[in-house]
């Protein structure tokens, strides 16, 4: 960056601090000439006022933060360093004044003598830009804390719409599992009636009707994105789904589910795994040559890990977004910052999905 660009950014950043200070030297130089009938030299103005300002901002900026710190209640320490600075207020003007007359030969209003007169309007001097300056320190912490309050209430309120949002994924997913909601009462009652008539012909028909019942009792029973159902239940509903597929397909499906012995009593939220098997089936060739389908389900070291993989059906397709994209969202919702999730398709055309939870 240039110097002019420099110069351009630094005068457009803090244009309103100039004006400010322009105009209240412009209102004390007025006040001061009219009263005394005369002006003094630029340079006299130049060197007082860089001196004020410079007292006003290390004042504002440094002295005002560290005399209340949070860490004590030291209520002796603004006043020390106050006086502190009006000493050396005092004694910068003076030796900086004496130095423009003896060297540079600067014409200014009063000689710098340094008596009582002198040191009471010079002190009066440097108390009055404190004043300023203390008042603009509380006014920008508190611009400050508003601002903060503000963005506080904005993230309450984006937490409140994703939850919405994360809800309505939810009913969206159970949707998709039971695609319709009918009346739990009739349909058990139907099913039951339908699964004892047909077990009398066809022994794995009547299989697969009451896998489908226990899945669909499963889904209508997780209603609540927050509830957290045993891990061993969905895994069993995801047995029953392998069930119904494989008597559908007569015994052609090459997808294998493993997971660990120590699972019980581990609690998840519900409809994930679940949605992870629909999606192979959906978008995977579960059928075909080559490595079977996998569902690995594990607890270790406090973590737990849900790994799938399966050969795609075209590598060019699309199609597994939204229902993974709500996977994500719940998990973050449900394990703030102690979830993961990945997927991707590698370069022989599996896909995988890999899910960690730090419980």
């Amino acid at each position: 960056m240039s110097l002019r660009n420099y110069i351009t950014n630094t005068i457009r950043h803090h244009r309103i601090h100039l004006m400010a200070w322009g105009l209240f030297m412009l209102y004390e130089i007025t006040v001061a000439g009219i009263i005394y009938g005369r002006l003094s030299s630029f340079w006299d103005y130049a060197l007082h006022y860089s001196i004020n300002i410079a007292l006003f901002y290390v004042h504002a900026h440094f002295v005002m933060p560290r005399g209340f710190r949070p860490d004590g209640h030291r209520f002796w320490l603004i006043p020390t360093l106050v006086l502190v600075e009006v000493i050396a207020y005092i004694l910068f003007t003076y030796a900086m004044e004496r130095l423009a007359i003896g060297v540079f030969q600067v014409r200014m209003t009063r000689s710098p003598d340094l008596d009582s007169a002198y040191l009471l309007r010079s002190a009066w001097r440097a108390i009055y830009f404190l004043g300023f300056a203390t008042a603009y320190y509380f006014l920008t912490k508190y611009l400050s804390e508003r601002t903060r309050v503000e963005q506080i209430e904005k993230q309450q309120l984006l937490d409140i719409i994703d939850k919405q949002h994360l809800q309505t994924a939810l009913i969206r997913s159970q949707n998709a599992f039971l695609k319709a909601q009918i009346n739990p009462h009739f349909l058990f009652n139907t099913l039951n009636y339908v699964y004892n008539s047909v077990r009398k012909t066809s022994g794995r028909a009547a299989e697969a009707i009451l896998s489908l019942s226990h899945m669909m009792r499963y889904a209508l029973q997780s209603e609540d994105e927050h509830q957290q159902a045993e891990l061993l239940e969905e895994i069993q509903q995801v047995e029953h789904l392998l069930h119904i597929h494989r008597i559908r397909q007569e015994s052609r499906l090459r997808v294998a589910l493993h997971y660990g012995p120590n699972l019980a009593g581990i609690r998840f939220i519900p409809l994930v795994l679940i949605t992870l098997v629909e999606n192979m089936f959906k978008h995977g060739d579960l059928n075909g040559a080559g490595e079977p389908a996998a569902i690995t389900v594990t607890y270790q070291a406090d973590e737990l890990k849900i790994t799938t993989v399966n050969r795609c059906l075209d590598v060019r397709a699309g199609g597994h977004g939204i229902g993974l994209d709500n996977i994500r969202k719940r998990l973050q919702h449900a394990y703030p910052d102690r979830a993961s999730f990945e997927a991707w398709t590698d370069e022989a055309g599996y896909f995988h999905t890999r899910l960690r939870v730090t419980t």
